[in-house]
């Protein structure tokens, strides 16, 4: 299922959400970009799979450094890696 760079952080999410999180963010790495914000573009696609696959809310960060302190409904929370040094919060508010 996950990559052996793969690494849960945190989270609070239902096994099937935690696959469709990985899933979604290894595809988005897999993506080409040409020009424009990495980061944002990659958080762009994570969320808009979340509000397609479990309804609208979803909130994605990702990044190298940044700190954050959220709130979240229950069985919507996870911070993780797939590519090492890069980061990705994502949450429903």
């Amino acid at each position: 299922m996950a990559a052996k760079q793969t690494h849960i952080f945190a989270e609070d999410m239902t096994d099937e959400m935690c696959a469709s999180a990985i899933s979604a963010s290894q595809e988005a790495f897999q993506m080409n970009f040409t020009k424009g914000k990495v980061y944002s573009t990659v958080a762009a696609h994570i969320r808009a799979y979340f509000d397609k696959s479990f309804g609208r809310g979803w909130n994605c960060v990702v990044g190298r450094s940044f700190g954050a302190f959220v709130t979240h409904e229950i069985k919507t929370y996870m911070y993780f890696t797939v590519v090492p040094g890069v980061y990705i919060l994502l949450w429903k508010a």
